[in-house]
């Protein structure tokens, strides 16, 4: 029997990101997220790992942007990453981002990035395989995304 409490909303990237972050978050898993075309046949968990990083971005902006087109990582509390948590639990994801001195990151934390070298990416690599890094202010910031177990 089908559940006829699901709600089914049509939009652009634009409208997702209102829809999901204009309120307080949801309880865990109960937004369906319906992913764009996989056009280019990516492997599956770096279609995933790119869609929520696009909405990780836009949610940022969204909610600690003030305006601008650009947010710092930088200046995201650890409030706000399990704000962002909360809104990313509610798609059925989590979010991991670890911060690294460049000394801690060249001497142990660099790792294979599926993200930039698509080569390298086999059949068995997962979502939580796939991660994004930016420098700033003298640190890496890697963010990773996974399935909620």
């Amino acid at each position: 029997m089908e559940d006829d409490s699901t709600e089914y909303i049509d939009g652009d990237a634009d409208d997702f990101t209102i829809f999901l972050f204009s309120e307080k978050p949801k309880e865990q898993n109960t937004i369906k997220l319906e992913l764009s075309d996989n056009v280019e046949n990516l492997q599956i968990g770096l279609h995933i790992f790119q869609e929520l990083l696009m909405i990780f971005t836009s949610g940022i902006k969204y909610l600690f942007g003030n305006g601008d087109e650009t947010v710092n990582i930088t200046i995201l509390t650890e409030e706000d990453i399990n704000l962002m948590n909360q809104y990313f639990k509610s798609m059925g994801f989590k979010i991991t981002i670890e911060i690294f001195t460049i000394g801690e990151y060249l001497n142990n934390m660099k790792l294979p990035n599926y993200f930039i070298n698509k080569e390298l990416i086999e059949k068995e690599t997962i979502l939580r395989d796939f991660y994004y890094e930016t420098s700033l202010s003298g640190k890496i910031y890697r963010i990773t995304f996974d399935f909620i177990r």
